[in-house]
C-alpha cells in the first residue's frame, strides 16, 4: 500500500511527477525565482531535500503528530491543530524522500512517505472545510509541494490559488497557470496567464508569454488524453478512498 486517502477527497487528476517537476522548474527559472547555485535542484528550491534529517528530529515530528491527533480526537474541527497535523505530516514525509546529492532529483520515496503525504493532504482538506477565514498561506506553500509529490495537479491548483489570491504577482499567477494547464483546465490557465502577464515587468513579458504558451500546449495534450479516456469508458475521476496516485516518480522505485 502506498498511502491511504482518508476522508472525502475531491476528484483527482493523475499527472506524471516528471511533468509537474518540469513545470515547476520552468516556473522557478522563468519567473525569476531561481533554483539556487551549485549542487541541488528543484527539490532544494522546494525545500524537499532531506539531507538534514536525523532520527531525533523524526521522533520530534512524530511527537507533534501524535499530540495533534490526540487533540483532534476530542475536537475534529480544531483548525490550528489540523494545520499543525498537515505541516508535520509533510515534514515527516520529507524524511522518506531520497535525492541525488549532485542533481537534487529524487531517487526513491518510501511507502511511509507516500502515506504521510496522503495524510498531510487529508488534514489540509479537512482544515479547508472548517476554516472560516483566509486559509493559512504558509501551509498552502507546503501543500503545493505535497500535491506535486503526489502527482495531483488539481490539488496543486487549489493550494496555488490560495497563494495567488494572497500574494498576487507574476510568479504566483504564472505558477497557477502552469498547474491549471497541466490539469487540463485550459480556460482557467488562460485567465491566470493574463493576470501573470499583467503583473510581470514589461521586459519579462515576452519570455513569460512564451513559457506559458508552451505550458498551454502541454495542457492541450492532457485535455485530449482526458477526452479519449472518457470516450473509452475510463476517465480520471476517482471515488473517495481510492488510490490512483501510484508512483509519482514514474520509473523511480519506492523504498521499503
Amino acid at each position: 500500500m502506498l498511502f491511504d486517502l482518508r476522508g472525502k477527497r475531491r476528484r483527482l487528476v493523475q499527472v506524471s511527477f516528471a511533468m509537474l517537476a518540469l513545470l515547476f522548474l520552468v516556473g522557478f527559472l522563468g519567473f525569476g525565482i531561481g533554483v539556487g547555485g551549485g549542487p541541488g535542484g528543484i527539490f532544494d528550491a522546494l525545500g524537499i531535500s532531506n539531507s538534514g534529517n536525523t532520527s531525533s528530529s523524526t521522533a520530534a515530528i512524530q511527537d507533534q503528530i501524535d499530540a495533534a491527533n490526540a487533540k483532534l480526537a476530542k475536537d475534529p474541527n480544531d483548525t490550528q491543530t489540523l494545520l499543525k497535523l498537515a505541516q508535520n505530516e509533510y515534514l515527516l514525509a520529507k524524511t522518506g524522500i531520497e535525492t541525488d546529492p549532485t542533481t537534487g532529483q529524487p531517487t526513491s520515496i518510501s511507502n511511509d512517505a507516500h502515506t504521510d503525504l496522503g495524510r498531510a493532504a487529508d488534514a489540509w482538506n479537512k482544515y479547508l472545510k472548517v476554516n472560516k477565514g483566509q486559509p493559512d498561506v504558509t501551509t498552502a506553500f507546503n501543500m503545493v509541494n505535497v500535491y506535486v509529490l503526489l502527482g495531483d495537479a488539481e490539488g496543486a491548483v487549489q493550494a496555488q490559488q490560495i497563494i495567488a489570491q494572497d500574494q498576487p504577482s507574476a510568479q504566483s499567477y504564472g505558477q497557477l497557470a502552469l498547474f491549471q494547464y497541466i490539469s487540463g483546465d485550459l480556460s482557467g490557465g488562460d485567465a491566470s496567464s493574463k493576470k501573470a502577464l499583467a503583473e510581470a515587468p514589461k521586459s519579462q513579458r515576452k519570455t513569460l508569454e512564451t513559457q506559458l504558451d508552451q505550458a498551454r500546449k502541454q495542457g492541450e495534450q492532457v485535455k485530449k488524453q482526458q477526452e479519449n479516456a472518457q470516450k473509452q469508458g475510463g476517465g480520471t475521476a476517482t471515488t473517495p478512498g481510492s488510490n490512483p496516485l501510484q508512483n509519482p516518480f514514474g520509473g523511480v522505485g519506492t523504498a521499503p
